[in-house]
């Protein structure tokens, strides 16, 4: 609705992160609304207008959490986003932005993902990288794991390494195009 980039681009997350906080506060305005007219008329919330309020929490919830889980994540500066967009202009992959990849267990940022003729490379700016490294490789897996695919997964928190990896990437063949397609749009089916 708010969010204006689509998913795998650069500033998909603040811009997620913003919309959701928006419909939030309208939803936060709107109950409070229903409440503070009903004790202006009536003096008491004990009228069946309550369950206006009481029936918007729950989207109100919904979006509240859904910034809440995503408050923490750091998108890369526009610096560095330049910096990565500029050393991999002549790229054969496809380049991704602002990756959340979901699961039961939780939640992992990858400020960028290549994925190009079964290899999958990620950047990642997080402080506990070193301590976590295996979990963001295994979250990347598991993200795949339900194709018949194999591809090679290379996690770093160096942009150089990264641009380089990109860069080492070649041309695709036309089947392997269509299976990083279909590795892209399942990576993007399980981001927030």
């Amino acid at each position: 609705m708010f969010n204006k980039y689509q998913k795998g681009e650069y500033g998909y997350m603040n811009s997620y992160k913003k919309s959701k906080l928006i419909i939030s506060l309208i939803f936060a305005v709107m109950i409070s609304f229903i409440i503070i007219t009903m004790l202006i008329m009536y003096g008491s919330t004990q009228r069946v207008m309550i369950i206006f309020a009481i029936i918007l929490v729950l989207p109100f919830s919904k979006f509240l959490i859904s910034y809440i889980m995503c408050m923490t994540f750091k998108p890369m500066d526009k610096e560095t986003y330049e910096y990565i967009n500029d050393k991999t202009a002549s790229q054969n992959g496809t380049l991704l932005y602002d990756v959340v990849i979901t699961e039961t267990a939780g939640m992992k940022f990858y400020q960028s993902i290549c994925v190009s003729d079964g290899r999958i490379y990620a950047y990642i700016e997080d402080k506990k990288y070193k301590i976590q490294k295996n979990d963001y490789i295994k979250w990347i897996k598991n993200c795949i794991s339900g194709t018949k695919f194999s591809y090679t997964i290379h996690v770093t928190d160096d942009k150089d390494e990264y641009i380089k990896k990109v860069n080492s990437v070649s041309k695709a063949n036309e089947k392997n195009e269509r299976i990083d397609k279909h590795i892209v749009e399942r990576i993007l089916v399980t981001c927030v």
